[in-house]
């Protein structure tokens, strides 16, 4: 949606200026490509790589229901979702087309945020939640409403139980970006018991969930109220904005065991995806550092070149390091490429945006 960018631009550039965020360290997320730092390799093995890839396109695929484009109760090759898409007709691209079925489609109705869809892919044996990006205006508004609020847990009583058997910590003085916290409000709930019903048929399999954009975000709500359900997903995340405060970042990087995956990860030099919380960073990506004052969760994965294709030897792990509390050289070739871009109408760095292993941009191309 090529106006919206038009229609926010402005709005963008006022917050990023106006911001008392905007200081050294937030400018510091603009430091991408040139940290120099050392950091222990870990290795991308074909099969993390296809993964990564496969996840990218479910996370695309949810952009069909727009168009009524997903059926539920269907494999995707037998008309579950369209067939001008190659992952869902053609083996070739998508070997678990015929074997992965559409359990749920869930549609937010006016006000509501929260689009998605279910699937289980036997082949894999793996259960898959995926939310949508933005699509409708409630989804845009939702994007831009973005002073903090305080969090609450959907999954109360769990919470509430888990904290006085001193399971988890509390989340106090924890805050959320107010317009993704509007996912709790209207349909988290009655998602999660949908998904707990649908998985319960599944108990060996494993659960995914995922998202691109706007759909990251509600990813990582999800993923938190599931892990509290009692569930150990593994969350994978597209290109997510900024979302929790300092206290609630910490928070939810102790409920997903964040440092202890990556010292795993670091100590067996590979990725195994059995657990935790991921987002895949794209290089010139600028709606992951949005909006100020906002912290990232998780284990990031960078994509350090630009263009598509993205290959296995284009990722980099990052984990729980972060480039973004270093002082960007605002004479650098990058500094100025940005503010090139800023000049130039480029807000929101579109292409960049929706390159993740394929163009995420509706129901085509995958």
């Amino acid at each position: 949606m090529v106006w919206v960018a038009h229609i926010f631009a402005p709005f963008l550039a006022a917050m990023l200026v106006t911001s008392a965020a905007w200081t050294s360290d937030t400018m510091g997320l603009l430091k991408r490509g040139s940290e120099k730092e050392e950091i222990s390799e870990v290795e991308f093995t074909e099969d993390v790589y296809e993964r990564l890839l496969y996840f990218s396109k479910v996370s695309a695929l949810v952009s069909c229901i727009s168009g009524n484009g997903l059926i539920p109760d269907k494999t995707l090759k037998e008309g579950g979702c369209p067939p001008h898409l190659a992952f869902c007709s053609d083996e070739k691209v998508n070997p678990t087309a015929n074997a992965t079925r559409i359990e749920l489609v869930l549609t937010a109705g006016k006000g509501e945020l929260g689009t998605g869809c279910l699937l289980v892919d036997h082949t894999r044996k793996v259960v898959i939640v995926a939310l949508r990006a933005s699509t409708t205006r409630q989804d845009w508004l939702s994007d831009f409403t973005i002073y903090p609020t305080s969090w609450e847990p959907s999954s109360k009583s769990c919470y509430k139980n888990l904290v006085e058997s001193g399971t988890i910590k509390p989340c106090e003085d924890c805050k959320i970006h107010r317009g993704f916290y509007k996912f709790s409000e209207t349909l988290a709930e009655l998602f999660l018991d949908k998904i707990e019903h649908i998985f319960s048929k599944y108990p060996e399999y494993n659960l995914v969930i995922t998202g691109h954009s706007l759909g990251a975000a509600l990813a990582s709500i999800a993923g938190i109220e599931l892990k509290l359900r009692g569930y150990d997903p593994l969350v994978i995340t597209y290109a997510k904005p900024l979302m929790f405060n300092t206290q609630m970042k910490e928070w939810v990087d102790e409920l997903f065991q964040t440092e202890e995956v990556d010292k795993d990860c670091r100590k067996n030099g590979k990725l195994d995806f059995k657990k935790g919380f991921f987002r895949v960073v794209h290089d010139k990506d600028y709606i992951p550092m949005l909006p100020p004052n906002y912290k990232q969760a998780g284990l990031e994965i960078f994509i350090k070149k630009k263009d598509l294709p993205h290959e296995r030897f284009d990722l980099e792990y990052k984990g729980t390091k972060s480039y973004y509390d270093s002082e960007p050289d605002y004479n650098s070739e990058e500094w100025q490429g940005i503010s090139q871009s800023f000049s130039n109408g480029d807000w929101l760095h579109r292409k960049e945006h929706c390159s993740y292993f394929i163009y995420i941009s509706g129901c085509e191309g995958f």
